[in-house]
């Protein structure tokens, strides 16, 4: 598949996954929702996450001193910041265990 075909389609997953996330629905109903495959739904995102792997998006501290962890494949990890030094070694050990 030529370079711009590959980008249309990327383009189009990355538009489906952005909706999925703010639908709350789980991936095989959204997927049901709108006629897609669930096995391109999850090539198409699993492909897209190793593309932006190097760098896991990190929110800013709440007032309530608590830190959000967005993670690849949609793992969502909140921790008190107190607990950062404690934690954050062990996550990261695990995603590189994971590769």
């Amino acid at each position: 598949m030529d370079s711009s075909k590959t980008d249309i389609k990327a383009q189009y997953w990355n538009e489906h996954f952005t909706a999925w996330e703010a639908s709350g629905l789980s991936q095989a109903e959204y997927c049901k929702q709108h006629d897609l495959k669930l096995a391109n739904f999850t090539y198409w995102r699993t492909r897209s996450n190793k593309k932006r792997r190097k760098f896991m998006p990190l929110s800013s501290p709440s007032v309530s001193e608590r830190l959000i962890l967005d993670l690849p494949h949609g793992i969502r990890l909140e921790l008190p910041i107190h607990t950062l030094a404690d934690v954050l070694p062990t996550v990261l050990r695990s995603l590189r265990d994971a590769n």
